[in-house]
């Protein structure tokens, strides 16, 4: 499952604060989500700020991702749950549960996932989203 998670304060940036991006110190995790490329052209660019009060949530599923997607955590202590998939009927096999409980907390995953989410506490989050092509 190309998904990894982590948060934006415990990330080695070498005092910049860019954990996402073309600098060497973006290379990390399954297939380097973080990690852009210098001369890697993008398109499709779409960031969401949202602030989802307790018991917001997505149903079912969302589509099939496409591109690379970060998701992150901007209010201070909240509960905000995510559940990743290959399938889209969410079955147990396969199923990853990733909860962003701090703020800075942040998961990121590639092209080919189902994915829902639910808010259990009020939570801001910020979602970036590209395409590489």
């Amino acid at each position: 499952m190309d998904l990894i998670t982590g948060n934006a304060y415990d990330q080695d940036t070498r005092g910049t604060g860019w954990f996402l991006g073309f600098s060497d110190w973006t290379r990390h995790g399954l297939g380097e989500l973080l990690h852009v490329p210098r001369e890697q052209p993008l398109d499709g660019l779409c960031m969401k700020w949202w602030d989802h009060p307790a018991g917001d949530g997505s149903g079912l599923g969302k589509p099939l991702s496409e591109g690379r997607t970060v998701s992150l955590l901007v209010s201070g202590e909240s509960l905000f749950r995510i559940e990743f998939s290959p399938h889209p009927d969410f079955r147990p096999e396969g199923l990853r549960t990733v909860l962003l409980r701090r703020q800075g907390d942040f998961a990121a995953w590639g092209a080919g996932l189902h994915h829902r989410w639910h808010a259990l506490e009020r939570a801001t989050v910020m979602t970036l989203r590209w395409n590489l092509r």
